[in-house]
């Protein structure tokens, strides 16, 4: 150990992950300041310079981490969000959801799994790596909140922030079964009806029901499944789900407008073209004056397996957990999803061992950390040093 580095113990880890889940950073909900303002904080007290980004309304959204080694070579960004899903209905839970209690080897709390103790474990590797020093290249570390929410806020605060984007990024998401190098994509899209009112109890003028249409076109979701060229990558193939109907008011009036929210999961074959035409001919197929709007949409992504982040990721998670790690491709979307549409090779690495994620009892296996922090210093000294 070289003169003056801290040791990464995982009581440390522990302790950092505990003060972490018991600070509120539910998504939409907290504002995600004081979380942020903790890791910042230990930050300093590690003597590790952090800064914390903003957006353009001066909202704290992330902090990051900036190691530069002795000479130049690539930039690679470790990434650990640090909002978390809501907590729920805390009755459920058989602790309070912030005690961030010990038991039996797991951490119980919101966020636990999803993602503080990677942000914990995260947090260690920056350190270490800022005290031993790189012989080459960048790196990033990096803690974004407004994740949960969907918008993502955090890490295009960090994108902004770049005079160019990194040439990689890991995400520390829970579970190591395998290293995710690739999800679907999706587009997402409100379809509009227009009806006619008239009172529902009327005999001759019965009017347009808006509704009406609105679940026929729900119907023709759930019986015609997007069609798709075969994908050995992404042989579960694309998917769309009707996700929410909002229409009409009262009894006695005739729905004059209704709205589907969809959800469509793209592969690389059945991409957000192909779905946009698949889902303007069901929605012709209802109302030929019926209206889709998108909402947002991100392409699907996949990271060769011969790159050389999954490499180093790959011999490093072998050396850590001491058997090997298949590299796989999700069906839910990430920031990979975003980050692709970029440019940047994304994978989502092994993480701690979890339960009940997004639900009551969250916990974080203790015992995982440990391996998990060996095999991101290995694996970020391994794609920047080689």
């Amino acid at each position: 150990m070289a003169a003056g580095r801290p040791a990464a113990s995982l009581d440390s880890i522990v302790r950092l992950a505990q003060r972490l889940v018991a600070t509120p950073s539910c998504g939409g909900i907290d504002l995600p300041e004081p979380v942020l303002r903790l890791i910042h904080g230990w930050f300093v007290e590690q003597g590790v310079p952090a800064r914390l980004l903003a957006d353009a309304g001066g909202q704290a959204l992330a902090v990051l981490v900036e190691i530069a080694g002795a000479a130049s070579g690539p930039t690679l960004c470790l990434d650990a969000c640090i909002d978390t899903a809501p907590a729920g209905d805390a009755g459920q839970w058989h602790a309070p959801p912030f005690s961030a209690a010990l038991r039996d080897g797991r951490l119980f709390g919101r966020g636990a799994a999803d993602s503080k103790s990677g942000v914990a474990i995260l947090a260690h590797v920056a350190r270490q790596i800022a005290h031993d020093g790189l012989r080459r290249g960048t790196l990033h570390v990096l803690f974004d909140a407004d994740e949960h929410t969907g918008r993502f806020g955090g890490v295009r605060a960090y994108l902004a922030d770049l005079a160019r984007p990194p040439d990689a990024v890991s995400l520390g998401y829970p579970g190591n079964d395998a290293i995710v190098v690739g999800s679907r994509g999706f587009l997402r899209a409100k379809v509009r009806f227009a009806g006619k009112a008239a009172h529902s109890g009327a005999i001759e003028r019965t009017g347009v029901n808006a509704l009406d249409k609105a679940a026929a076109f729900t119907l023709g979701v759930a019986q015609a499944a997007p069609p798709s060229e075969p994908d050995a990558d992404f042989p579960f193939g694309p998917a769309a789900t009707v996700t929410h109907l909002d229409g009409g008011e009262g009894f006695s009036v005739v729905p004059d407008s209704a709205t589907c929210h969809i959800d469509i999961r793209l592969t690389r074959a059945f991409d957000a073209a192909t779905a946009a035409a698949w889902l303007d001919g069901l929605v012709r197929g209802v109302d030929p004056a019926g209206r889709i709007e998108t909402v947002d949409s991100w392409p699907a992504y996949l990271v060769a397996a011969d790159h050389r982040l999954v490499r180093s990721f790959a011999a490093a998670a072998r050396a850590a957990f001491g058997r090997p790690l298949p590299t796989e491709v999700c069906g839910p979307s990430n920031i990979g999803n975003l980050l692709a549409a970029r440019g940047v090779p994304t994978i989502c690495a092994p993480g701690v061992g979890f339960g009940n994620i997004h639900a009551a009892d969250e916990w974080a296996d203790v015992g995982s950390m440990a391996p998990v922090h060996a095999m991101y210093v290995d694996a970020a000294r391994r794609f920047l040093e080689g």
